[in-house]
């Protein structure tokens, strides 16, 4: 009573087609497959002669020959002991018929053989036979272990008609092809501590480039005014440029908006002179300091974007710049600060 109420279930849920008596038997292929963890369940040669047996004529073609195509796959569920067999059927040119689950909630996934066997049969012939060769008494002394296990059959979401029959399995998600980010821009650049007064402005660059994963580049520089030490004799005047290499760890983007923190380094020449007679004189110096700084970009229109920038700067070497009087005393200039605060305002163009 069970497989037949089971066989009824099936057959209403799959659907049958109208067929003349005397039509020819339905010719079909099977494809089965064992996933990872099911390789003890029943094999498709097995489920085929067994399918075959009950509908008592050879059933099973190649797919070339076959007017519907059975493809099926039985898994292990995240339940650890419930098994999960999955059959579709597809007509003539791939079209999609239908689909259902069966699920066993045994140990063993011998359990489900009878099902699986009964309700292919029914979908190659729904007028077969809903007892198996040798009666009721033969299923139920010599068939599958865990036979009498309770087996729910669960209706999938429909499928699309007229996809091939090859197309079983979703297509894997492409993987992510997002481009690349390359930007430049000029930007007016403001500093506390590189040079001597209470600030110093100048103009710099900067080119950025964002992979669509891992860290970021930027490449940049900058020149910074000469302010005049007026109260020192020869009224030393100072100047700065450097250039700047950082790397990003931290680049995101979000609509038009762009985070980015960068750490790296600064090297350049640090330059003092003295214009006036009698104490003329140039010296120039090597500056390397290290950099921190973060960085955030908006789009406007298309390619275009501004930018904001806050950094610090730390020197590896603090020269003093000083002079010394008529009586022999000494007076400092200027000592680079141990960190630097830089503040930069940019406008640039930013692919794609």
């Amino acid at each position: 009573m069970r497989s037949a109420a089971l066989a009824l279930l099936a057959g209403a849920a799959l659907g049958t087609f109208d067929r003349h008596a005397d039509a020819a038997p339905r010719t079909s292929s099977l494809a089965w497959v064992r996933m990872p963890g099911a390789e003890a369940c029943v094999d498709a040669r097995t489920l085929a002669l067994a399918v075959e047996r009950r509908l008592g004529r050879v059933a099973f073609v190649p797919p070339t020959l076959a007017e519907v195509a059975i493809e099926g796959r039985i898994e292990r569920s995240q339940e650890a002991s419930v098994w999960r067999a999955t059959i579709r059927l597809f007509g003539a040119g791939g079209a999609a018929i239908g689909s259902r689950e069966l699920e066993a909630d045994q140990v063993d996934c011998r359990a489900i053989d009878e099902q699986l066997e009964l309700v292919i049969a029914l979908l190659i012939d729904p007028d077969a036979s809903l007892v198996p060769p040798g009666g009721p008494a033969a299923s139920a002394g010599g068939g599958a272990p865990g036979a009498g296990a309770p087996v729910r059959l669960v209706q999938l979401p429909p499928r699309v008609t007229g996809a091939p029959a090859l197309a079983v399995c979703p297509p894997a998600p492409a993987a992510s092809s997002a481009p690349w980010r390359v930007g430049g821009a000029v930007a007016a650049v403001g500093g506390l501590g590189l040079v001597p007064g209470p600030a110093s402005v100048g103009l710099g660059v900067r080119v950025h480039v964002a992979p669509p994963r891992g860290p970021g580049f930027a490449l940049g520089g900058a020149l910074w005014a000469s302010p005049v030490v007026s109260e020192v004799p020869g009224s030393p005047a100072f100047s700065l440029a450097h250039g700047t290499l950082s790397v990003c760890p931290l680049e995101t983007a979000r609509g038009g908006t762009a985070l980015s923190g960068c750490i790296g380094a600064m090297l350049g020449s640090l330059r003092v002179e003295g214009p006036a007679l009698p104490s003329r004189f140039r010296h120039e110096r090597l500056v390397v300091d290290l950099n921190l700084d973060t960085r955030v970009r908006q789009r406007f229109v298309g390619p275009l974007f501004g930018a904001v920038g806050l950094g610090i700067a730390v020197p590896t070497v603090r020269d003093v710049y000083f002079y010394t009087d008529a009586a022999g005393a000494r007076h400092n200039v200027f000592q680079a600060s141990p960190v630097a605060a830089i503040l930069d305002l940019g406008l640039g163009l930013e692919l794609p």
